[in-house]
């Protein structure tokens, strides 16, 4: 199927972050979240500079030796992870389609077999990005109290120890890869939503990424360098009552880049693992009652891990 023609949106946070104009930013971001659950951002302050750091460091962790990446390694889907080891189709459905990518996910505090422990290069770099990356998740969700008609510190006491990964995910190079037929895309993480609340990702070139609309249209998600794209998870669906929408996207073959590695760094958010999602006030109504049980965090990512990975995960 052909992606359509439908454009994401893109929002400037910068009238957000100096207080000139947080409620324009907030509309924009609302309007987003409900037409198709995906939105870019500019003027949010991390440097592109440290963007291409990581990557650069990445780059060289892929580089190595399978044997020596698999030294890092960990429980609940942390530290490295292989190609074929990941089934995100899984999570929403039976599949047996695995992912084409290998990844190292990392998260805070620094522990041993989470992050590398022979490459303190990357991990000063990926800490400064992290912190960074982490700061600007809480605004979002401070704009996200706002578009729903909230206090602005609605959702700060549900996440104030929130459960966050990075993950720094590499598609290795494919000299022999023959373009798909029109009809038939090939898919190199297969169609998914993300778990928790929201997910900020930045890639150097994110052409391969789509997703789809509440039309049922594949839509190509192309960001500029300095961008990130920001798409909300089944955690923030719950709490709207699927006033927003957790949307479901995939990274296909794309004819530009056909074979060529392919790299990104996702840094996914998710609620306090204690923390109880049930549905938010202004999201549901004697005739539009909510559509989910309430649900523990931790509960929920535990069952999306263990789907994901084809075994019991828990994240102890």
């Amino acid at each position: 199927m052909a992606p359509a023609t439908m454009k994401i949106p893109v929002i400037d946070i910068s009238s957000y972050l100096d207080g000139s104009n947080p409620k324009d930013v907030a509309k924009q971001i609302g309007d987003a979240c409900e037409e198709i659950g995906f939105f870019m951002i500019k003027g949010h302050g991390i440097p592109l500079s440290l963007l291409k750091q990581v990557h650069c460091e990445a780059t060289v962790f892929f580089d190595q030796p399978l044997e020596t990446k698999q030294k890092t390694m960990a429980p609940f889907g942390l530290g490295y992870m292989g190609q074929g080891t990941e089934n995100v189709a899984a999570t929403l459905k039976e599949s047996t389609v695995q992912d084409q990518k290998e990844s190292l996910n990392i998260n805070l505090p620094v522990r041993e077999n989470v992050w590398p422990q022979d490459m303190p290069s990357l991990s000063d770099t990926c800490k400064e990005y992290y912190t960074k990356v982490d700061k600007l998740a809480g605004q979002l969700m401070r704009l996200f109290a706002l578009a729903l008609d909230l206090d602005e510190t609605f959702f700060d006491d549900k996440v104030n120890n929130a459960f966050t990964v990075l993950r720094l995910l590499n598609y290795p190079e494919q000299p022999n890869a023959v373009a798909p037929d029109a009809s038939q895309m090939k898919t190199m993480t297969a169609e998914h939503t993300d778990y928790g609340t929201l997910t900020i990702l930045w890639s150097p070139d994110s052409r391969g990424l789509q997703a789809k609309s509440r039309q049922d249209k594949w839509i190509d998600v192309i960001s500029p360098i300095d961008h990130f794209i920001i798409n909300i998870g089944d955690l923030m669906s719950n709490w709207t009552n699927d006033k927003w929408v957790s949307t479901l996207h995939r990274v296909v073959t794309h004819p530009e880049t056909l074979g060529k590695r392919r790299m990104s760094l996702p840094f996914f958010h998710n609620p306090n693992p204690v923390a109880l999602i049930e549905c938010i006030p202004g999201c549901f109504s004697e005739d539009n009652p909510a559509k989910y049980d309430p649900i523990v965090a931790k509960e929920h990512m535990e069952m999306k891990v263990s789907k994901a990975l084809g075994k019991e995960e828990k994240m102890d």
